[in-house]
């Protein structure tokens, strides 16, 4: 009698848990969520070097939206600050975290002036959450080609 009550009651709260689970249409899951944290990097200019410097990304909209920091040395008069957009829909991101490589386009715009630059890129995953990526900038000078990581945080 013990052992046939602990067997009800062990099936009664997996099939409560079971339940409470939230349901999701097939191929979908919960929005994307968190930041995604873009690591430090840089490209070759002509005599010298540029660094990206971007803040976590938050993502809203369909887009990785935050801001970015371009230095440029010894040019230090050709660096720049602005606020950087990625498309990212939520189809993208979860593609991405289950390991399949996706490219991405987007856009700079400065702070100072609203000048715009294409942005374009190429996400490649090593695991769920982070991988590499190369993020091309085209700007007045040329395009800049910058190889780095990301993750995803909270």
């Amino acid at each position: 009698m013990t052992i046939e009550v602990f067997v009800f009651l062990i099936l009664g709260v997996t099939s409560v848990i079971h339940a409470e689970r939230p349901k999701s249409p097939p191929g979908t899951s919960n929005a994307v969520t968190g930041k995604l944290f873009i690591d430090l990097s840089s490209s070759s200019v002509a005599l010298g070097k540029a660094s990206l410097i971007v803040s976590p990304l938050t993502h809203r909209d369909g887009n990785y939206v935050g801001d970015y920091q371009l230095k440029v040395r010894p040019y230090f008069f050709k660096g720049e600050k602005g606020t950087l957009l990625l498309a990212a829909s939520d189809a993208s991101v979860r593609k991405l975290q289950a390991g399949t490589a996706i490219d991405f386009s987007g856009k700079a715009v400065t702070r100072k002036d609203g000048k715009i630059h294409v942005v374009l890129g190429k996400a490649t995953p090593s695991s769920g959450n982070q991988g590499s990526v190369t993020f091309s900038i085209i700007t007045e000078n040329g395009k800049m080609i910058f190889n780095t990581s990301y993750h995803f945080g909270t």
